[in-house]
């Protein structure tokens, strides 16, 4: 009897998604908390209540089968999610809480096992011990992602699933949904990747259709709030709790004296370091982003290339999108679309390509929260905040990473080489002829 050989890299793969299960598992059902704003939102939505009214969203929590001590800090966990994110998630709000929220669990999950493994998929076979190697740690890492029920999950697993459809020619109505469904949920995670398949004419109807049709379900959301009189006001009420988000001391207030911004990755965490004022330190933040988006931009055209170029500038842009507006650090799991920029990369220069791995790894994992548990307990918070280098150095480190990672791949698109075709050798032959343009 012959035994047909096993495939390591799957098998790590399921392992991987075994732990992520088993993580977010053990303490998802005592904790939700980003999870129940966006649920209560969109049972708000179906009845005809203020999604950003905090005393509203506790009333449809309770009746959802809620309790008091599985509620959030109304103080941190402000609802500021746009309008059609609970028209995307209304379905859910049909159910029972504890219903919902084991779905959300369980769909949660499978999106991002499911992109991971389209991941490994498309990376090149060179070198693919690597790519198992990102990719689960990518997915071990997560589990505190499902344990919250974060949002970010479900619109970072679309993006990354709807690209590789795009970049691999197949099911391309089905790619063009989900890029759809991500951008209506979260807007920020995918908008650079789908605007840039736009751009590039990759398949540019089909990201049309999605940011249309996201644009549409935008529309459709605020219509349906504002059809209501018990959420007419909605939108005057979202303006105020952004306000308190971004005011000092807000859950969004990126400047350095506010402890809560230490999981922040947008620039303004490092701008604000200098800047004190938020008409300074924005506008900053935002110079630096547009001059790193067309440095990106001049790099990508000058190269020239196909499919491989194609991947490093995905790879770059999922990064760059961390960086404009308000992030956290579980929104770095858009790395994962970064893999197989990677291996190419380190299979052209391995130096360059082993600097970028590591910072990949390094640019995922937040330990600047222990750190300054640290500094607080040894009464060394002032001090170091005093000392604007060594604040960044122990406090902002995933930021700085995060910059350098970016410069990284503007070094790589600069300096190689690429043949100008569709063809990646991560395809089979047949797969490999799909033309990336929509004809």
């Amino acid at each position: 009897m012959k035994f047909t050989k096993p495939d390591l890299h799957l098998l790590a793969l399921c392992i991987s998604a075994l732990v992520l299960f088993a993580v977010g598992g053990a303490r998802v059902f005592h904790s939700s908390n980003d999870f129940v704003p966006v649920y209560t939102g969109a049972r708000c939505l179906i009845h005809g209540c203020n999604p950003y009214d905090t005393s509203q969203l506790e009333q449809q929590f309770y009746q959802a089968g809620g309790h008091a001590g599985e509620l959030p800090s109304w103080l941190i966990d402000v609802p500021v999610y746009p309008p059609s994110t609970f028209l995307v998630l209304s379905p859910l709000a049909l159910l029972p809480f504890p219903a919902a929220r084991l779905l959300w669990f369980l769909l949660s999950g499978s999106l991002l096992v499911t992109a991971a493994g389209l991941i490994l998929s498309v990376s090149p076979p060179p070198h693919r011990w690597l790519a198992t190697a990102l990719v689960s740690f990518f997915l071990v890492t997560a589990g505190i992602l499902l344990v919250l029920g974060q949002p970010a999950v479900f619109a970072i697993s679309l993006v990354v699933i709807g690209s590789c459809l795009f970049m691999r020619g197949r099911l391309l109505p089905l790619g063009t949904l989900l890029f759809l469904l991500s951008l209506a949920v979260k807007p920020q995670i995918g908008g650079l990747i789908v605007l840039y398949f736009l751009v590039q004419k990759i398949h540019w109807r089909y990201a049309a259709v999605a940011m249309a049709g996201a644009g549409a379900l935008l529309l459709s959301a605020c219509l349906i709030l504002g059809h209501h009189p018990q959420s007419a006001d909605w939108a005057s009420t979202l303006h105020t709790n952004l306000s308190a988000t971004l005011s000092p001391g807000g859950s969004a207030d990126p400047r350095p004296a506010n402890r809560q911004a230490i999981g922040d990755t947008n620039l303004q965490t490092l701008t604000s370091i200098f800047l004190n004022d938020a008409g300074r330190f924005n506008p900053v933040a935002y110079v630096i982003f547009l001059a790193l988006l067309v440095a990106g931009g001049m790099a990508v055209v000058r190269a020239n290339g196909g499919r491989e170029l194609h991947f490093l500038a995905l790879g770059a842009l999922s990064i760059l999108s961390l960086m404009p507006v308000y992030h956290r650090f579980y929104d770095t799991r858009l790395l994962l679309l970064s893999i197989p920029a990677v291996l190419i990369v380190f299979q052209r220069h391995r130096l360059l390509g082993t600097l970028i791995a590591v910072l990949t790894v390094l640019a995922g994992i937040s330990v600047q929260y222990r750190v300054q548990i640290y500094l607080l307990q040894h009464s060394q918070w002032q001090y170091v905040l005093a000392h604007k280098f060594l604040f960044i150095f122990l406090l902002r480190q995933q930021n700085l990473e995060l910059l350098i990672l970016f410069c990284l791949y503007l070094v790589a698109i600069s300096s190689m080489r690429f043949s100008g075709t569709t063809k990646i050798d991560s395809y089979p032959a047949h797969e490999a002829a799909i033309p990336l343009h929509a004809k």
